[in-house]
C-alpha cells in the first residue's frame, strides 16, 4: 500500500511536467497560420461543439516558451525522390551549315538612270581621294594573318575608349601631312585618305578588313541600328559576319591616319568551327551596282559636277523632302539627296548635305563637292598665259627672221658668182 501511494504521490509531481512539454510541442493553432492542420482542425471543432467551450482553434496560443524537452521525437519524414532515367543523347549528326538570313531575300535597290539631254556634259569632276600607302611586304603579310571572326553588332573594341572625333582631331593636329584639310566658310573639313584593304572570302561572301600600317585602326560604321566601333590591331585580319545586305560606309582612324570605305553585307555565317562550304541552297547577294560619271546637282552653290563612282546606301525618312536618299561617292563622301530621273533634268542627283567623313564631323551644304571640283579642258583650246603666248610669236619671229636672213645670204652669194 505503501508503494502505491508512493507511485501516486509521483504521477501527481510530474502531470504538469508532461502538459508542459505537450503544450511547448502543440504551439500553432489547427485551424490557421503555420502548422495548421486541416484533420487537426476538424477535431477541434468538434470538441468546440460538443463540450461548449472557447474556441480557440483558429487562435495561436504560443504562450511562454518553456525549456526544450529532451524527449525524443519523430524525425520528420523525407520524401523519397522517383527515379527518372537520363534523357537520350540526341543521335551523332554530321556539322549542319544553318541557312543564310539572306537565303531569297532582296533588297530593292534605287535606280539612277543616264543623264538626260539637259544635262552638262562637260561638268567639272569631283577628285577622289588618295590612298593610303603601305610596304608590299606588310600588305602581304597582313592578307595571311589570321583571321578573326567577328559579329559587326558586337566588334571588338579598343583597349582604352577615346571619343572618336576627338581621335580624328589629334591626327590633324599632330599629322597635317597625313590628311587633306579643306576650309568651307568657318568651317574645316578633313579628306580622309581611301581605305583599299578589303576583301572577301571566297565561300560566305563576308567582307575581311586587314591592317597593314604600323599602328592599330579603329573602324566606325553604323550596323545594326547603332553606330559601332571595331578595333583592328597593326598587321591583323579580321572577317565580320555581315548578313545585313546593303552598303555600310566607316571612317577609320589610326594614330596618325584619317581613312574612309566601305564594306558590303550580305554573307552566309558558318557554324562555329565548321570550315566547309556554306549550304547548296545559299545565294550570295549580287555587288553593289555603281554608278560612274553620274551628274550631281549642289542647289546652295546653283552648281552641278560630276562624281566618278556613286553607291546607292539606303533610305533615311527623318530627313527633309529631297534630302531622304543616301549615297556614297568615291567610296568616301556621304551624301543625302534626291534620284532625278526625268529627261529635262539638269542633273541626274540632286544633293542637300554630304559628309566627307562617314558617321562622324560635320556636315555641310554640298560646298565640299564644288570645292573638290575640277574643271575640264577643253580638247584643242588649252588655257594659255600672256607670257605663254609672247614666247610662242616671239619664237616665231626668230624663225621668221633667220628664214629671211638666209635666203638674202643665198641671193648675194649668187650675185657674186654671177659677176665673176
Amino acid at each position: 500500500m505503501r508503494s502505491l501511494s508512493i507511485l501516486a504521490a509521483a504521477a501527481i509531481a510530474f502531470a504538469p511536467l508532461s502538459v508542459l512539454v505537450t503544450t511547448t510541442e502543440a504551439q500553432a493553432a489547427p485551424c490557421a497560420g503555420p502548422g495548421s492542420n486541416p484533420v487537426a482542425c476538424q477535431h477541434c471543432m468538434f470538441y468546440v461543439n460538443a463540450y461548449h467551450t472557447a474556441n480557440v482553434c483558429n487562435e495561436d496560443r504560443r504562450g511562454v516558451q518553456g525549456p526544450a524537452s529532451n524527449a525524443p521525437t519523430r524525425a520528420p519524414e523525407v520524401p523519397i525522390p522517383v527515379y527518372e532515367p537520363p534523357p537520350m543523347p540526341p543521335p551523332a549528326q554530321n556539322p549542319l551549315v544553318l541557312p543564310p538570313p539572306n537565303s531569297g531575300q532582296s533588297v530593292p535597290a534605287l535606280e539612277i538612270n543616264p543623264p538626260g539631254p539637259d544635262a552638262p556634259r562637260n561638268a567639272p569632276v569631283v577628285a577622289p581621294p588618295r590612298g593610303l600607302d603601305a610596304p608590299a611586304v606588310a600588305i602581304a603579310a597582313a592578307k595571311a594573318a589570321p583571321v578573326t571572326r567577328v559579329d559587326p553588332a558586337n566588334p571588338p573594341k579598343p583597349p582604352t575608349q577615346v571619343d572618336f572625333n576627338q581621335q580624328v582631331q589629334n591626327v590633324v593636329s599632330s599629322h597635317r601631312e597625313n590628311v587633306d584639310i579643306l576650309k568651307i566658310d568657318d568651317q574645316k573639313f578633313v579628306r580622309p585618305r581611301h581605305w583599299d584593304y578589303i576583301d572577301y572570302d571566297d565561300g560566305y561572301r563576308r567582307p575581311t578588313l586587314y591592317n597593314p600600317l604600323n599602328q592599330p585602326i579603329t573602324f566606325r560604321y553604323f550596323y545594326n541600328g547603332a553606330y559601332q566601333e571595331a578595333y583592328l590591331a597593326r598587321g591583323a585580319r579580321m572577317v565580320l559576319d555581315a548578313t545585313t545586305v546593303g552598303v555600310v560606309p566607316f571612317t577609320a582612324v589610326g594614330d596618325s591616319y584619317v581613312a574612309a570605305g566601305s564594306f558590303y553585307g550580305g554573307g552566309s555565317i558558318p557554324l562555329n568551327g565548321y570550315n566547309g562550304p556554306p549550304p547548296p541552297d545559299y545565294r550570295p547577294p549580287a555587288p553593289p551596282k555603281l554608278y560612274e560619271n553620274v551628274t550631281v546637282s549642289v542647289p546652295a552653290k546653283s552648281e552641278t559636277v560630276e562624281v566618278g563612282h556613286v553607291a546607292v546606301v539606303g533610305h533615311d525618312g527623318s530627313q527633309p523632302a529631297g534630302g531622304q536618299d543616301i549615297f556614297l561617292f568615291d567610296d568616301s563622301t556621304l551624301a543625302w539627296g534626291q534620284v532625278d530621273n526625268s529627261t529635262s533634268a539638269p542633273a541626274q542627283l540632286r544633293v542637300l548635305k554630304t559628309q566627307p567623313t562617314p558617321g562622324v564631323g560635320p556636315t555641310d551644304d554640298g560646298s565640299f563637292l564644288v570645292l573638290l571640283a575640277v574643271h575640264h579642258q577643253e580638247p584643242g583650246e588649252p588655257h594659255q598665259s600672256g607670257w605663254t603666248l609672247a614666247l610662242r610669236f616671239g619664237g616665231f619671229a626668230v624663225v621668221v627672221g633667220l628664214i629671211a636672213w638666209l635666203l638674202a645670204r643665198r641671193s648675194r652669194t649668187e650675185e657674186q658668182n654671177a659677176d665673176t
